[in-house]
């Protein structure tokens, strides 16, 4: 009998009913992150040895040891310092590091603009405040830096307005349009029978719906075996046109589709299905080389660091084991006789026998400062190549000094390295995450109602961390000089003064130190003031003047002309 060729056929049973296109779509992801895999696993060894996810463990194993390969911490200190770093560099809970502006210049001289602009700054700063925003951040620059690609998904909160959770390597899969721009996660992690009936079975009526679940997480819960793992897919991926409305708002009609569905389970229906408007997870990555969709790192950089660094220890360590209790040789007498190596203990032994006791196999005098100056020069390569010199600096320096000029004079070069960093971070994380907070404050009512002089305009974000402005300083430091020179020319060529526009240069060096433009006046109350001040000057001299005049007056008048005296030799001698 010939057999039928279906599509269930060619593809197997795990690929019918409505979760069969995710569950391809997800393997397919899945083999092209397999190249990953293995590298990521020997970060996980020898640097981030509690991250990393490759299999769905058991209660029992979460809390096993995982530092069996790692005997100099050197690399996961500097991966924490940059972590750190980071956080205080570019997302400090303490600091302001953002603020909001109009795309149109001159609507920032407008007050009620700025004030509008200065409450929402405060607002969602508020938000990220009782959100777990920063907590989950400091998990995104270790997982940057470890494996080049730090996944962060959100989703609303009814208490703090919008939360997140960081996903580690190994769990998740991502894919990229042709644009280069993430728009396809999927990920593996595992829910207890409680959680998986609480999010999808029990329904709002207080029935339950088991249609997604499969016959053993119902005979689980069935069987009150809530804790017990079950492996769960969540796929988020574009939506085609074909399959949705675009006048619809449901969500299963929105661009983004978002499904849920046990992974190796009976049944061909899934958990959930959803949408969202946006991709609701944020993927930044440290740098991506052509042809490639996950991102490299400095953990990947340093990684044969790493790796020389366990080995020089490991060698070190047999090198002095061995020259303070060195491998012994001793006669064949003295087998079965108590012997001992201890101090101060006695071993006995026959001269006429010819014993000479215990005597060491051979000496062993290694070479240990050279090793020690070795092992340095590699721990401070793996310092370098995760910045943590640069973000030492800003960790230990007092804020009361340091400035952003300091940062950029001091580390240049590193700067310069983490710049192209920096911007992707920008892009590719902290831009959607302003976007997402506005949106979802705007719709909790929780903004004030926009001066009606910003409608029709777009409001800018501008970063104003110690890092970007760093980067800024450069712009800074160029007017300084500028200025600078002019004012030694000016010792010489005094009219050189007149080229220089003192209002328009104080107005650039404030910006490129991100500092609030409400603290520069606008260019009409500036004039107005000046005006004014120069009327009064005006009033003052003709005033003093006047009072000279009616002064000279007085004396001309008290003067006495009938006297011969230098006034009447003045007016001809005639009295008056």
């Amino acid at each position: 009998m010939a057999l039928l060729l279906t599509p269930e056929n060619l593809l197997g049973k795990d690929y019918k009913g409505k979760r069969g296109p995710a569950l391809r779509r997800y393997r397919n992801l899945e083999n092209d992150r397999s190249s990953w895999r293995s590298h990521w696993q020997e970060i996980s060894d020898y640097i981030l040895p509690r991250r990393g996810k490759y299999l769905i463990e058991s209660q029992n194993s979460r809390g096993r040891k995982r530092t069996s390969k790692i005997i100099d911490s050197s690399a996961t200190q500097a991966l924490r310092t940059m972590a750190a770093g980071m956080m205080s560099g570019m997302t400090s809970p303490s600091r302001p590091w953002f603020r909001f502006t109009s795309s149109d210049r001159t609507l920032m001289e407008n007050y009620e603009v700025q004030q509008w602009l200065s409450d929402i700054e405060t607002i969602i700063r508020a938000i990220l405040q009782r959100s777990n925003f920063y907590t989950s951040m400091h998990t995104v620059y270790e997982e940057l830096g470890g494996f080049g690609t730090a996944p962060l998904y959100r989703q609303r909160n009814f208490n703090s307005v919008i939360r997140f959770r960081p996903f580690t390597a190994g769990e998740y899969v991502i894919a990229e349009n042709d644009e280069g721009v993430v728009d396809t996660v999927g990920r593996h992690f595992a829910m207890t029978v409680a959680q998986v009936v609480r999010k999808f079975v029990h329904q709002p009526e207080g029935s339950m719906d088991w249609k997604g679940a499969s016959t053993a997480t119902k005979r689980l819960w069935e069987q009150q075996n809530y804790d017990a793992l079950v492996p769960v897919l969540h796929i988020i991926q574009p939506r085609p046109l074909a399959e949705r409305n675009p006048s619809a708002r449901d969500q299963t009609n929105m661009p983004f589709s978002s499904v849920y569905f046990e992974y190796g389970g009976d049944g061909d229906d899934l958990l959930f299905e959803g949408g969202f408007k946006r991709l609701p997870v944020y993927v930044p990555r440290w740098d991506v080389r052509p042809g490639d969709i996950y991102g490299q790192s400095p953990g990947m950089e340093t990684l044969p660091d790493v790796k020389q660094l366990q080995h020089q220890q490991k060698r070190l360590a047999q090198a002095i084991d061995k020259m303070v209790n060195p491998p012994m040789v001793a006669s064949v007498q003295l087998r079965g006789k108590p012997t001992s190596v201890l101090p101060g203990s006695n071993t006995y032994v026959d001269p006429s026998q010819g014993s000479q006791g215990f005597t060491p196999a051979y000496m062993v005098q290694p070479r240990v400062n050279e090793m020690m100056m070795s092992i340095q020069e590699v721990q401070e390569r793996i310092q370098r190549g995760f910045f943590a010199d640069l973000f030492a600096m800003m960790i230990n320096s007092d804020r009361r000094q340091i400035t952003a000029t300091e940062v950029a004079e001091r580390h240049d070069e590193k700067l310069v390295l983490l710049g192209p960093v920096l911007q992707r971070v920008n892009t590719e994380l902290l831009d959607p995450v302003l976007d997402d907070v506005f949106e979802f404050a705007m719709e909790a009512g929780l903004l004030p109602e926009p001066p009606s002089a910003l409608q029709g305009s777009e409001i800018d974000v501008e970063y104003i961390s110690l890092l970007a402005q760093a980067q800024q300083a450069v712009s800074s430091a160029s007017i300084e000089r500028t200025l600078s020179f002019a004012g030694n020319l000016a010792a010489v060529f005094p009219n050189i003064t007149d080229i220089i526009d003192a209002d328009e240069a104080l107005r650039q060096y404030a910006d490129s130190l991100g500092n609030d433009p409400a603290i520069l006046r606008d260019a009409a109350a500036v004039d107005k003031m000046r005006g004014e001040r120069q009327a009064s000057q005006e009033r003052q001299t003709a005033l003093e003047n006047a009072t000279q005049g009616a002064q000279a007056a007085k004396v001309l008048s008290e003067a006495d002309t009938q006297n011969p005296n230098a006034l009447t030799s003045l007016i001809g001698g005639q009295s008056v």
